[in-house]
């Protein structure tokens, strides 16, 4: 599996937040795009090489996703959390997902949803 044909190290280093490589170590970059890689080809069901390139909406969704996890890694809010108490009470939030929504980004959802090969469930 040719992972930099999703996204180079390089291009991920240039979104915003993550060039700080102290607080993101090339390590955690390949774990994230690793982790995207493998949700994008898990949900698609569909596998890019060499030979017939991932679309650029794909590599666009594999960047999208890798900074969303390096980003939850300092963040002190889980993605997927459905409430948040604090010194103030209680608070709930809407919680993405779905049979249709593998991510919590709608913009990643839609494009998933496009190169979706498969039914949803199962």
């Amino acid at each position: 599996m040719h992972l930099d044909l999703y996204a180079t190290l390089p291009e991920l280093r240039r979104l915003d937040g993550l060039g700080d490589a102290t607080l993101f170590p090339d390590s955690d970059l390949i774990d994230g795009r690793a982790f995207a890689v493998e949700k994008v080809q898990d949900y698609t069901g569909m596998r890019w090489g060499a030979t017939n390139p991932p679309p650029v909406s794909i590599r666009w969704a594999v960047r999208t996703l890798a900074r969303q996890y390096l980003t939850d890694l300092h963040a002190r809010l889980p993605d997927r959390a459905t409430s948040l108490v604090s010194e103030f009470g209680q608070t709930n939030l809407a919680q993405a997902g779905g049979v249709w929504r593998p991510t919590s980004l709608p913009e990643v959802n839609a494009v998933l949803n496009a190169y979706r090969e498969r039914a949803p469930f199962g």
